[in-house]
Parts: structure tokens; C-alpha cells; sequence
């Protein structure tokens, strides 16, 4: 009986012992997982990463975060702001561009301009290279290869003399009835941008070199946002008045297919 006894008390301090082992395999499972606490630095970079992506490439992601506006709505507001500065020099209805006899109103042109033009921001590569935090706001660095503004006139004088051989456009500027000659002329720049990086869809040409551009978030709920004016600021920053140091730029190509009257 002693043995059966000793047997039985053996297997009873096995049982506790696996209900304890349970038991604290419970507990442990209850406890909650320890998050790793995200910094403010972490947070705005991320949040300059998605508002980069935004505008260089295209991605809406989670852009409402840092914007407060749908990717949609924010790309409106990038082509009408840009259209509004530019309709400034176009007071009143009554500025078109007439060639061969087809009209063009300022308001068309700017409209397919801007649309274009906030569209070929998606050439230029960047990074985000720091971000330092003051309370609630950040400024963020990025590097950034800009359009190469030179450039892009390039290829439109070349297009212009192209399209309209090397006599001048006195005959188009009084087709038009436009008395301020610069401002025609500007016009049909704007023009032939569109048919360039529009129409036959050349990519813009970037400098081939990293410019430094900075710009401040600001603190909103769990994420770090840009007003307006920052993004215009972002805009007007993206290009540099300097040539294309890379090879293959668009004047190239449009000198070996020749743009015409047909593209208008």
C-alpha cells in the first residue's frame, strides 16, 4: 500500500506541475507584446517620404495624411494654383493664339499647361535626407535632381523653328490681335511645351546633378502636414535655370523627328 501510495502521490505532482506550466503559458500569452515606440524624426520622415512620392512619382499612398486633401484634390490644387499664376498675365478674355486659322483662348492653353507641367514633376528623383524637429514642426532636407529649365527652352525654340521655319511670327501675332508681342509669344511657348511633353509625351530633362531643397511639416494629429503655399514652394523649387548634363536630351530628339504644323 505504501507503494501505491507513493505511485499516486508521484503522478498527482505531475499533474500540478503541468497545470501550473499551462497555467503561466496563459499569462504570458496575455501579456500584451511591447510596441516599439515610433519617433516624432521617424514620423516626419516618413511623412516627407510619402509627400516626395506624391509629387515625383505619382503614388498617392497615404498623401491625405500629410496634405489633408485626397491625391486628387491635390493635384487640382497644384494645376489651378499654377494656372492662376500664370492666367495673371492674360487680364481680360479677350488673348488666344490663332494658327492656320485654329483658335486657342489663354485659358486652354494654361489649363493643358499646368496640367502637363505638374505632371513632368514626376521626372525628378530625390531623397529625403534629414529631418530636425522643433515642437511640433519639422523641417525636412531632401535632395533632388531638378528639371533643367534651360533645357526645356531649348527644345522649344527648336520646336518653334520646326514648326515655323525661320521666318518670325509677326503674321500669327496679328492673326491673334494680341497687341502685347511677348505676351503672344509667351503664349505659343506654352503652347508648344504641351505638344512636347503632352502630346508626344517626351520625358522632361533633369540636371543630372542633386540640388538641396528644404521645407517645414507641421505637426497635425499622428502625422506631420504642408500647407499650400509650402507646396507651391515644393514646385517652384523642383527646377533649376541650367542645362542637362545628362546625354539624349529632348532637343536632341527633336532633331531627329521634326515636329509640324500637323501637331497643333
Amino acid at each position: 500500500m505504501k507503494k501505491r501510495g507513493i505511485i499516486i502521490f508521484l503522478c498527482m505532482m505531475l499533474l500540478s506541475l503541468s497545470l501550473v506550466g499551462c497555467l503561466s503559458k496563459k499569462e504570458e500569452a496575455k501579456e500584451p507584446a511591447k510596441e516599439e515606440k515610433t519617433t516624432p524624426e521617424e514620423v516626419a520622415k516618413a511623412d516627407a517620404k510619402t509627400l516626395l512620392a506624391f509629387l515625383y512619382e505619382g503614388k498617392k499612398g497615404t498623401i491625405q495624411d500629410v496634405t489633408g486633401m485626397t491625391g486628387a484634390d491635390t493635384t487640382a490644387y497644384l494645376e489651378e494654383s499654377l494656372y492662376e499664376r500664370k492666367m495673371k498675365d492674360y487680364p481680360g478674355d479677350d488673348w488666344r493664339l490663332v494658327v492656320d486659322g485654329s483658335t486657342y483662348t489663354a485659358e486652354e492653353i494654361m489649363k493643358e499647361y499646368s496640367r502637363i507641367s505638374i505632371k513632368s514633376l514626376q521626372n525628378v528623383t530625390y531623397s529625403v535626407e534629414k529631418v530636425k524637429i522643433t515642437k511640433d514642426t519639422a523641417e525636412v532636407t531632401a535632395k533632388i535632381d531638378p528639371i533643367a529649365l534651360k533645357s526645356v527652352a531649348n527644345a522649344i525654340t527648336v520646336a518653334r523653328s520646326q514648326i515655323f521655319g525661320d521666318i518670325n511670327t509677326s503674321k500669327m501675332i496679328l492673326d491673334s490681335q494680341n497687341k502685347d508681342i511677348k505676351a503672344i509669344n509667351n503664349l505659343l511657348n506654352f503652347k508648344l511645351y504641351s505638344i512636347i511633353y503632352g502630346d508626344r509625351n517626351y520625358p522632361i530633362d533633369t540636371v543630372g546633378e542633386e540640388k538641396e531643397i528644404t521645407f517645414t511639416m507641421t505637426k497635425e494629429g499622428d502625422h506631420y502636414q504642408v500647407t499650400k503655399d509650402t507646396l507651391d514652394d515644393i514646385v517652384g523649387d523642383s527646377g533649376e535655370v541650367e542645362y542637362t548634363k545628362k546625354g539624349g536630351s529632348t532637343e536632341d530628339k527633336l532633331k531627329d523627328k521634326s515636329l509640324n504644323k500637323s501637331d497643333f
